[in-house]
């Protein structure tokens, strides 16, 4: 009687009617993950993330434009040449690098209407790094405000940083959890992960807000979802989120797939070559923990014993 119950309980959570969201024959569209490599912690010690590059309007114009035609371009003053010439000079892509240039045409750009934002945000960074400016945190919120009350999504995100580290502002994480949420439904995944960061641990809340960010292909908020579910016990969700997030390239998202396949978890069956696979995908992506994981199963294969990394205690022997 025992067994059927547990086998009940085990088809119930396998096949239990999910939101429309959460079916596993409706997964979150994999595409290429927007790329983000700057990461800020918040007071209470969380990573929030943000993209620290510069952006630049999809249709600029046809491919091929000489930085003489943007220029007569941007001297008529049509601001998708002056915003190009901005990304162009503030990049070092297909010029000579100069920051000065730079702020000159961003300024420009983010006095006109058409991409004025995009250009505005940009402005922004520049003054908050004090590249080829003086550092002015007060001019880049102006400028971040600009953008995002202009509807750029990054330029909303931008600005919630500023308030949590309280640079040219008073610190407010009420204030910046409304510039991460305004960003968040503009569909910036790092505004997103921000406010499921900022939430309660393990609420509805922040577990929203990582599926908004998951669903933008963002292998961050992915893992976090997925490390959500993990603390729920929900393990067949958390190894779904994982195996999303690491799709998307994500290292992190990689070696947590590897950890549940070497715990050998409930509905998941412990497999060490799944885990070796994973680990070593992690470790390729640039995670740290996932090589030396790699290495541990590594090296347990060459004396013909496979155990749990960390733990002193033989779990499987393999011959």
């Amino acid at each position: 009687m025992k067994k059927l119950f547990l086998l009940l309980a085990f088809t119930f959570e396998l096949y239990a009617p999910y939101p429309s969201s959460e079916r596993y024959d409706t997964p979150v569209p994999l595409l290429v993950p927007t790329p983000s490599g700057y990461l800020l912690r918040a007071p209470s010690g969380a990573e929030l993330r943000r993209l620290r590059i510069p952006t630049v309007p999809e249709v600029i114009g046809p491919t091929g434009v000489s930085i003489t035609e943007l220029e007569q371009s941007c001297n008529l003053n049509d601001s998708i040449g002056c915003a190009k010439l901005g990304y162009l000079y503030h990049t070092g892509e297909s010029v000579k690098q100069d920051f000065t240039k730079a702020e000159a045409y961003y300024t420009k750009a983010c006095n006109m209407s058409i991409y004025s934002n995009v250009a505005c945000n940009n402005l922004g960074e520049l003054y908050e790094y004090g590249d080829g400016v003086k550092q002015d945190y007060t001019k880049a919120k102006e400028y971040y405000g600009k953008a995002c009350d202009d509807g750029y999504h990054i330029g909303c995100t931008n600005l919630g940083i500023l308030y949590i580290e309280g640079k040219g502002v008073k610190k407010d994480s009420y204030e910046a959890k409304n510039y991460f949420k305004r960003g968040c439904y503009l569909s910036d995944s790092a505004g997103c992960i921000n406010l499921s960061i900022l939430s309660s641990e393990n609420s509805s809340e922040a577990e929203k807000y990582a599926r908004m960010g998951c669903e933008l292909n963002n292998g961050t908020a992915c893992w976090q979802l997925g490390d959500i579910y993990r603390t729920k016990k929900n393990y067949l969700r958390a190894k779904r989120y994982f195996n999303i997030a690491c799709e998307l390239n994500d290292g992190t998202g990689c070696r947590k797939l590897g950890d549940l396949y070497t715990k050998g978890i409930r509905g998941l069956v412990q497999n060490y070559a799944e885990a070796k696979k994973y680990y070593m995908k992690a470790c390729k992506l640039n995670d740290s923990v996932g090589c030396e994981q790699y290495k541990e199963l590594e090296d347990m294969d060459i004396f013909g014993i496979t155990i749990s990394p960390n733990t002193n205690k033989e779990s499987e022997t393999s011959k």
